[in-house]
Order: structure tokens, then sequence, then C-alpha cells
């Protein structure tokens, strides 16, 4: 409980950080949430729903991921092969696919410490915008598939894949985009072995 009050006064910090003196008023009507519920948020009384957490992040022109965790998604330009520094290479392969991401192994050597359970994959879908948007590559660890509130997890189902921030409710769990144009999905611990689990995005590469 103390682990949960302290998240809560942690979330109330960074969301004051964006929220000019005096402006609360203005600032939930930028963000489109009720005064009363954005000054509970401000005053450490509760956390947002996700829905809410992308709207105050859209308002307060910040990340998803920063005001929900206080950590930044990596997110950094992917330069061709022959741009690299110092000609060394680390290769990630993509998922199910014979070709690899190759990176500049100065820039990312700490990726080296969980090497063998990273893949790539290309975002086909704009379900996450704008944490990161189609056409964008992720870094994934496959060996993250425990589903933790907050974070990104890729899931792959009938052949398509999903990409969903967690959010641990009473009867399951909530997938939910950070485009707010998509609806939230419910699922129970039992319908989540229909799911297979990727695991969870670590870095957003964007092309040049």
């Amino acid at each position: 409980m103390a682990d949960k009050k302290e998240s809560i006064v942690q979330f109330s910090e960074r969301l004051k950080s964006i929220v000019p003196s005096g402006s609360g008023r203005d600032f939930a009507k930028k963000a489109g949430i009720g005064y009363s519920t954005v000054h509970n948020y401000l005053q450490a009384v509760s956390s947002p729903t996700l829905d809410n957490l992308v709207l105050l992040a859209k308002a307060g022109n910040v990340s998803v991921e920063w005001l929900a965790t206080g950590k930044e998604f990596v997110v950094t330009e992917l330069a061709p092969a022959h741009e690299m520094k110092n000609g060394r290479v680390f290769k990630i392969p993509f998922y199910k696919n014979s070709e690899f991401l190759l990176l500049d192994a100065e820039a990312f050597s700490s990726l080296h410490v969980n090497a063998e359970h990273l893949t790539a994959l290309r975002v086909d879908t704009d379900v996450m915008e704008p944490t990161f948007t189609t056409g964008s590559v992720l870094i994934i660890d496959q060996s993250q598939k425990h589903l933790k509130d907050s974070k990104v997890i890729v899931m792959s189902k009938g052949g398509s894949y999903l990409y969903k921030r967690i959010q641990i409710v009473s009867d399951g769990y909530s997938l939910c985009s950070d485009n707010i144009k998509y609806n939230e999905i419910i699922i129970t611990e039992d319908s989540l072995s229909t799911f297979e689990i990727l695991g969870e995005a670590l870095i957003v590469l964007n092309r040049v």
C-alpha cells in the first residue's frame, strides 16, 4: 500500500511540474477532464485512468511514458549502417524474419547485456501515437513477458500485432492505446492465454 501511495505522490509531482501555478482549471479544460478530478491528481488523492493519462500528457506536451513512470522511452534516429561511427555493428534479428536491424554498437552498448532476448519489429499502426508512430521500429525484450502496470507490451493474435499499454484492473488487464481514438480491451487471466506475448517494448527507433 505504501508503494502505491508513493507512486501516486510521485505522479502528482510530475503533473504539478507541467501545470503552471494557479492554472489548474485552465489545464483541466485543455485536457478535457473535470477540474475536481485534476485537482485530486495534483493533491495526490488519486491516480488517473490510462485514458486520462493520455489526455493529461497531451495537454502538458509531455510523453505518456514520462508522465506515467518518470522515465522516457529511448527514441532515436535510425542511421544507415554506412554512417555508423566506428564501423562496429550490433545486429538484432527482426521478429520472424530473416533480416537484421543494424545499430551502432557504441551508441547502443547497453543492449549487449540482454542481447540474446532482443528482437525488432516494425510498427504498422497508429494505435500508440504519439508515443510511437507507424513506421517506427521497436526493440523488444522477449524476456519480459509478465504484464506490468503502465508498461507497453507487444502481443500477437491471429497473425496481427497488438501494441498496448497495460493497466491492471480488478477482473484482469486493461489493454489501452495511447491514441485515444482506440477503445481499451479488457481481458481476464484466462483469456490472456489466447494471446502470444512477444515482450516489453524497450526502445523506439525512428527512420531518418
